[in-house]
């Protein structure tokens, strides 16, 4: 077996041969390893590609002929990092996140866009707190998403204020803790913020 000094085929010299040469993500640690639920890291995983299927999206696979107005501001194009990042409604759901769990760092602006500014927020904690915050993340996305999906198929009972929405999405992380989501680690984390 080439792959391996003794010539014995193993699985471990089969996927190192595999990933020689291969670059990962910077953003995969971040997602991976958060303390969110499957569905939700899923979501963010496509998000940060471009993958979900927002407007722009549709009009370039040409499901539809133009690309729509953000549903939430009707000012800007609905693609993926004006839903989760630059509408001025989700900026304001951010506000409200940093606020309600005194979270460091500064809130996105709208020529952010959701990789950068992450990676760049992330920075400002310390490592046993990276996983907590990566989750705040993937969790609010998610919602955010739904949010969105909420006006675009008039939803009218589900959709929220910013402030609504943040309390909600905090309300969400609560019960995860208390379901034993990430065990010591997350709850540390929780403390910290003030995730009862």
């Amino acid at each position: 077996w080439p792959a391996d000094p003794s010539g014995v085929y193993t699985a471990k010299s089969t996927y190192n041969r595999l990933c020689q040469g291969t670059e990962r993500a910077p953003y995969a640690t971040c997602i991976w390893r958060s303390w969110a639920i499957l569905k939700c890291k899923i979501f963010a995983w496509l998000a940060v590609q471009h993958r979900i299927w927002t407007s722009d999206r549709r009009a370039r696979h040409r499901l539809q002929s133009d690309p729509s107005a953000c549903y939430t501001c009707l000012q800007n194009e609905d693609n993926t990092e004006h839903i989760l990042i630059q509408c001025v409604y989700t900026r304001e759901v951010w506000h409200y996140m940093f606020e309600e769990l005194s979270l460091r760092g500064s809130i996105p602006t709208q020529a952010d866009t959701l990789l950068d500014w992450w990676l760049t927020t992330r920075a400002n904690f310390r490592k046993g707190h990276k996983r907590g915050f990566d989750t705040v993340i993937i969790v609010t996305i998610w919602a955010l998403w739904k949010q969105r999906n909420a006006r675009v198929f008039h939803r009218l009972n589900q959709q929220k204020t910013a402030y609504d929405l943040a309390l909600a999405i905090i309300a969400e992380l609560k019960e995860w803790r208390l379901a034993g989501l990430g065990g010591g680690g997350y709850g540390s984390f929780c403390e910290s913020v003030g995730i009862g």
